[in-house]
């Protein structure tokens, strides 16, 4: 018995470290990620392998310290799997090219339109109308994002960010409706909020619907679909359309982020999906912050609730996979440019 601990314990802990190292090798800068997990790591093979030469020599006489290292064997062999999937997942990542994702120097979209509230004389624009999204494509926003419900005993969809829907002008605003009104004019991020309520039949009745209200114009290919039910979102996926899996990780500082952003990372990479979706956080308190950034550096991101800070602007736009930022509904961004941002995918500025 001594010996086949030995063994177990030996081996655990070396396929551990090797896994770290191969993961390492493979992507440097996996090992920047986060100095709490890899501590964590090295310290679980470091007591494998000692409790492996320890056995070899002598047997592990207290009960508790042998039942504690033989938990750590099944522990050592998952996080040997995840590393090596994380490791997998990062070189996929990386020869994925991202074609036909929005990519523009123009980086900042309109948030439910551009609204206003009349007083400077201007007229009233409320979310989520036509009068506020076209307002925002002719202050020269490139996009908006949006709210919509499927309503399964209308069989549509309906334009509103409460569940008890909004009436801009007092009626019913749809989803045809308004493509019908500005769906030739640039981008929509749509923030399907009951994405995930849906059963199988009604999300195949609602993406039939919405099939036919984006067929026109090549309007499909400028539509980004967003959820953060993965399995809801590779439906729609697999239906043709563009998808923003949406992930809420912790702040950048939390130490065990970087874990949980890995998870959300193999998510979204074997889910297929076309972007990420997250929110920034703050310049002081930032969740896309340095460590996020490089364990998601192969992603599209479209981020949100962006605060209105020029600095955290600035330092969000330079990064190259950040494709979209949302801040509030009534503030015109749409013409800021990050100062030496780097050029979009596939091409060299002048």
């Amino acid at each position: 018995m001594p010996k086949f601990r030995s063994i177990l314990y030996l081996s655990t802990g070396c396929a551990l470290l090797a896994a770290k190292l191969t993961a390492v090798a493979a992507s440097p800068a996996s090992a920047a990620t986060g100095l709490f997990p890899q501590l964590i790591v090295i310290a679980v093979a470091f007591s494998l392998v000692w409790a492996g030469l320890r056995a070899r020599r002598m047997p592990l006489k207290r009960a508790t310290l042998r039942r504690a290292l033989f938990l750590l064997v099944p522990a050592g062999w998952l996080m040997s799997g995840f590393i090596l999937t994380i490791s997998w997942v990062d070189h996929g990542l990386a020869q994925r090219a991202n074609t036909g994702v929005y990519d523009e120097p123009r980086k900042v979209w309109a948030t439910r339109g551009l609204v206003t509230d009349g007083s400077d004389g201007a007229p009233v624009r409320v979310r989520n109308s036509i009068e506020s999204i076209s307002y925002a494509f002719e202050k020269g926003a490139r996009g908006t994002e949006l709210d919509a419900y499927y309503d399964t005993n209308m069989g549509d969809f309906v334009v509103s960010h409460s569940r008890r829907y909004e009436k801009p002008n007092g009626d019913l605003l749809t989803l045809g409706t308004l493509f019908e009104a500005v769906g030739d004019r640039g981008c929509f991020w749509l923030d399907w909020k009951n994405l995930r309520h849906l059963d199988r039949g009604q999300l195949q009745d609602a993406l039939t619907r919405l099939q036919r209200i984006t067929e026109r114009d090549g309007l499909r290919n400028r539509v980004y679909i967003e959820g953060e039910a993965p399995f809801s979102l590779l439906t729609v996926r697999k239906a043709g359309f563009q998808t923003i899996y949406d992930c809420r990780p912790t702040l950048d500082s939390n130490s065990i982020g970087p874990v949980v952003v890995d998870i959300f990372k193999a998510v979204y990479y074997f889910g297929g999906f076309t972007a990420m979706a997250m929110n920034s956080g703050t310049r002081e308190e930032p969740i896309y912050g340095a460590r996020t950034r490089a364990a998601l550096r192969s992603i599209p991101m479209f981020l949100y609730h962006v605060p209105d800070d020029p600095e955290f602007l600035q330092e969000l736009a330079v990064c190259r996979e950040v494709r979209v930022m949302i801040i509030q509904q009534d503030i015109d961004r749409f013409s800021f440019i990050a100062e030496n941002a780097p050029a979009p995918h596939g091409s060299e500025r002048p």
